[in-house]
């Protein structure tokens, strides 16, 4: 089972890689989520999340039971302002820590929303509230759940599946919380058309997006690889310009000065689960195609990625030292991004390739392997770093995007960058 999801959010909002060990917990014990305190479980799963640094659920998750997660906001009739609800990445990480499969996951969140409802700010800046959509996967199935308010509907996943920000099923739900079990004669309730908000999926891209996954999806169907998930993570749609781009309309984001593409792809990670063992493949930064897949494994402590970042550059995390290649790429990006693509490329084959046997050996080999491929994905990463700083012809065309990326830098405390 392959399965990838990229994490979008404000520019300077980072997200943080972590690792959760199995834990045991009191009897009676509470977890404060982001907006909520609930009761714990007596037992949390190990997990390893790509998550907004502010939040404590997550944008994309593995467990140590290969089931995989990732979270898409949906704007529905039925959104709600309440103060004291989940948010949909707090749902995600539940789940994750409670249970093993997708099916275990549905009745957990479901029940978890119907109880507290959706609610609180999803934003790190300003004050934006949506409800979610779940891609999940265990080593044997996938299901795409999707939420309105305190309603919902589950669809199973056959052969291949992907979401986006729209609500995506139709008629062909497995399980809805609308309609009542046996459901009452008459038309099959269409989930999407009753709940969705018919103009915000075109305005935000989402339609395009899905429809590039799931083609590209559906035309590897029978062979698709690692190096295939990795390429639709990077994935731009036809002709791209992340300057003038009316809309998100690529799997790979980024922000631009037009309404609406305020976001940005800020970290991807993937997973190749097997019977044996699940091997996780993440970027740690922002920018899937400028950044490079690296593997770490599910029982062992992830290699050293620095402190936790925040929405302040703090140059020692990977994700804000990272952001010295990205935003220096941003000013001749159709230039600049093709000759880095080609190195990392070739970098992320050597990983690949050299994956096969590593996942075979043991602790230590393979905490070396990870290690050993952070190392070199840095090393490659700073050697362009300092190819770009090198360069007197990097400048932003465009004065619109020039002035977005000024005013990011400066509230990040970014300097010595390309203007």
């Amino acid at each position: 089972m392959l399965f990838a999801k990229s994490a979008d959010c404000e520019v300077n909002e980072a997200n943080a890689v972590v690792r959760i060990p199995r834990r045991t917990h009191a009897p009676g014990e509470t977890v404060r989520i982001t907006h909520l305190v609930v009761p714990q479980a007596r037992e949390t799963f190990e997990v390893v999340l790509t998550k907004a640094f502010w939040t404590w659920g997550c944008e994309v998750g593995v467990n140590e039971h290969g089931l995989c997660m990732g979270e898409e906001a949906v704007f529905t009739t039925e959104m709600a302002e309440e103060k004291d609800g989940i948010i949909g990445p707090d749902l995600m990480r539940i789940a994750l820590e409670r249970t093993r499969t997708c099916r275990e996951a549905i009745d957990l969140m479901t029940g978890l929303l119907e109880r507290y409802g959706q609610g609180g700010s999803a934003e790190l800046k300003g004050n934006s509230h949506f409800d979610s959509s779940f891609l999940m996967a265990d080593p044997r199935e996938a299901w795409i759940l999707e939420t309105a308010g305190r309603k919902w509907a589950a669809r199973q996943v056959r052969g291949t599946g992907s979401i986006s920000n729209m609500l995506g099923i139709g008629t062909d739900w497995d399980r809805c919380s609308a309609v009542p079990a046996p459901a009452a004669a008459g038309p099959r309730l269409d989930w999407a058309a009753r709940f969705g908000l018919p103009g915000v999926p075109a305005a935000l891209g989402a339609p395009e997006r899905q429809r590039i996954s799931s083609s590209t999806l559906k035309r590897h169907e029978g062979g698709i690889t690692v190096r295939t998930i990795f390429d639709i993570m990077r994935d731009h749609g036809e002709g791209y310009d992340p300057a003038a781009a009316a809309v998100h309309s690529g799997v790979c984001l980024h922000a631009g000065p037009q309404k609406d593409r305020w976001w940005q792809a800020d970290g991807v990670m993937a997973a190749d689960v097997r019977p044996s063992d699940t091997l996780i493949w993440l970027t740690g930064t922002s920018a899937n195609c400028l950044s490079i897949f690296k593997p770490v494994f599910l029982g062992l402590d992830l290699p050293d990625l620095g402190p936790i970042p925040t929405e302040t550059s703090d140059g020692a995390s990977l994700w804000w030292k990272h952001e010295q290649l990205h935003r220096r790429a941003m000013a001749d990006f159709h230039r600049v991004m093709p000759e880095i693509r080609a190195d990392f490329d070739r970098l992320e084959d050597d990983f690949l390739s050299a994956s096969v046997s590593a996942r075979t050996g043991g602790p230590s080999s393979k905490r070396r392997f990870s290690e050993d491929c952070f190392r070199r994905a840095w090393e490659a990463t700073d050697l362009w770093i300092r190819r770009l700083a090198s360069r007197g012809d990097l400048s932003f065309s465009d004065p619109d995007y020039r002035a977005m990326w000024a005013a990011m830098n400066a509230a990040a405390g970014l300097t010595g960058l390309p203007a």
